[in-house]
């Protein structure tokens, strides 16, 4: 996805999820705040032929992947979110946004702004603004926290404004838009793949952008030894078939998920998630050499924990020099 080349002529993003189309101000307060929160809305144009709110949701484990577009310029006041993140990335126009005291402009291909859920919120889109909206649930996004830190119930607050020409701007843009192609697929998003892009996308969140737990998740952490490593590998290999949350591997190993992504990458040379995929890719490949297994290729991907039949399977190439195809007619 090009974040300012969508055809206004072509489907918008999220498209079979759309949830309001309407060209009424009130009506759409009304749905946007059910789908959302309530909030004001006001349109800052005298001529209401141009309002024109599309609101498409697709709700999925922890999180919804949303576009929303209105046609001509708001106000948008929701106050404090309260339960939800909200990380809004135009495709399409522009916006400011204050949050609490910090005002970031946003535009598309250029720069994208973070809600947090304890601080007032209000923001103008200017005429034509589109954006893809995730939306993460608060106690999600703080339990990751709490996990890297190895303290319970961590509150963050991010810094509004995010540089997307900047690398940690870069990459988030990129899981965005990776989490918006796994809904708008043909088929349900697996939820172990679910799970796996949202604590991908907080994990970037916590990790590449500012916020008030910065400096306590930037800071080295004491190394777990070797037994940790295995008691996470453990966990993962009885649980790669299930949807896995990186704070629970963390919690089965007795360390914080911040210690032990390092000590992964230093005693097996890969990521925690490098090697999620190492298994579910193991649990395939024996799936597809089981001659009394009859399923399809794309049936056995998802039941191993993969989540997008493509891409799972160019790993496996990847890895093992053959389709999932190839190794299935070799039974």
């Amino acid at each position: 996805m090009q974040p300012d080349t969508y055809d206004p002529v072509s489907p918008a993003p999220l498209a079979r999820f759309g949830l309001v189309d309407t060209r009424s101000p009130d009506e759409a307060r009304e749905a946007v705040g059910r789908i959302f929160c309530p909030h004001f809305l006001t349109p800052l144009t005298r001529e209401a032929s141009g309002f024109h709110a599309r609101h498409h949701s697709a709700s999925q484990a922890g999180y919804s992947v949303n576009f929303v577009a209105y046609g001509s310029a708001v106000e948008i006041d929701p106050g404090e979110l309260s339960r939800f993140f909200l990380l809004q990335v135009p495709v399409r126009g522009a916006a400011q946004v204050r949050c609490g005291t910090v005002v970031a402009d946003a535009a598309a291909g250029r720069g994208a702004t973070v809600l947090s859920p304890t601080l007032p919120t209000r923001m103008i889109w200017q005429d034509g603004c589109q954006k893809i909206i995730v939306l993460i649930r608060r106690e999600e996004l703080e339990r990751l926290c709490g996990a890297m830190l190895d303290r319970p119930n961590m509150t963050v607050e991010f810094s509004t404004g995010i540089d997307l020409t900047q690398s940690a701007g870069a990459a988030l843009f990129r899981h965005v838009d990776l989490m918006r192609a796994a809904a708008d697929g043909a088929g349900p998003v697996p939820e172990p793949y679910q799970v796996l892009l949202r604590d991908g996308l907080a994990t970037l969140m916590l990790t590449g952008l500012v916020h008030d737990r910065s400096a306590s998740i930037g800071r080295p952490a004491p190394l777990p030894g070797p037994a940790a490593v295995r008691r996470a590998e453990d966990y993962l290999v009885g649980h790669a078939g299930e949807a896995i949350a990186m704070a629970d591997v963390a919690r089965a190993a007795g360390t914080s998920l911040r210690a032990l992504q390092e000590a992964f990458r230093q005693h097996r040379g890969h990521t925690l998630t490098e090697r999620l995929q190492q298994i579910r890719l193991e649990r395939l490949r024996a799936a597809l050499a089981d001659g009394s297994d009859d399923s399809s290729v794309t049936e056995m991907i998802f039941r191993s924990g993969l989540g997008h039949a493509g891409r799972a399977a160019a790993a496996y190439a990847a890895r093992y020099g053959e389709t999932p195809s190839q190794t299935k007619r070799r039974r």
